[in-house]
């Protein structure tokens, strides 16, 4: 509870205004604080057919397509594309998606920022993320796609993210839980550790 209180506060400096990320999607913010952000591409175009769907948009509907590679000193971290419906993300482009993490810029656009849905597979690196990454082609690489919800629970973001495992961990803590013959693991907490 005190590590997450600290995270909040670092967030809150870091930001300048009243922080409201919790758990995993707070870890997150504090993640981007301590990394650096080079801006790749920012386009505006028809949501494809599984963005539109995963965000429940209309076919025709527009969104923001934006991709990053995220930093620590030791060099490159993660691949991000993230897809934001147009509404929301007319508030920020590139410059503002280079200063500050995406989440952040979604609660400064007026998002209230509820939950999210996460899903961790792997993939290996092709020959265009081999050199985003710095990984030789075919490395092994954790995948992750991340739908974030607002407090109204309505798709706010469509995130997929490749990370280097040398670099990146997800940690989740489990606790048993039930009777003596039905017992099942719960998870507690989250954290997504970089380094």
């Amino acid at each position: 509870a005190r590590a997450q209180e600290v995270q909040m506060q670092a967030a809150t400096m870091a930001t300048g205004q009243q922080a409201r990320l919790t758990g995993l999607l707070e870890n997150l913010v504090t993640m981007g604080m301590r990394t650096k952000v080079k801006v790749l591409s920012v386009e505006r175009l028809r949501a494809p057919v599984d963005v539109a769907a995963a965000l429940k948009l209309p076919a025709t509907a527009l969104v923001q397509k934006a991709e990053r590679v995220r930093s620590t000193p030791e060099g490159p971290l993660s691949h991000i594309t993230t897809w934001v419906p147009d509404a929301i993300s007319a508030g920020f482009g590139k410059r503002e998606l280079a200063q500050k993490p995406i989440l952040v810029l979604l609660e400064e656009s007026g998002v209230k920022v509820g939950r999210a849905e996460q899903t961790i597979s792997a993939r290996l690196a092709d020959v265009g993320m081999a050199q985003h990454l710095d990984v030789s082609v075919g490395s092994a690489l954790l995948a992750v796609r991340r739908l974030i919800y607002d407090e109204d629970d309505r798709p706010v973001q469509w995130l997929h993210g490749l990370y280097r495992p040398d670099r990146y961990e997800y940690q989740m803590q489990l606790s048993r839980v039930g009777s003596i013959d039905a017992k099942v693991w719960v998870s507690q907490e989250l954290s997504a550790n970089f380094h």
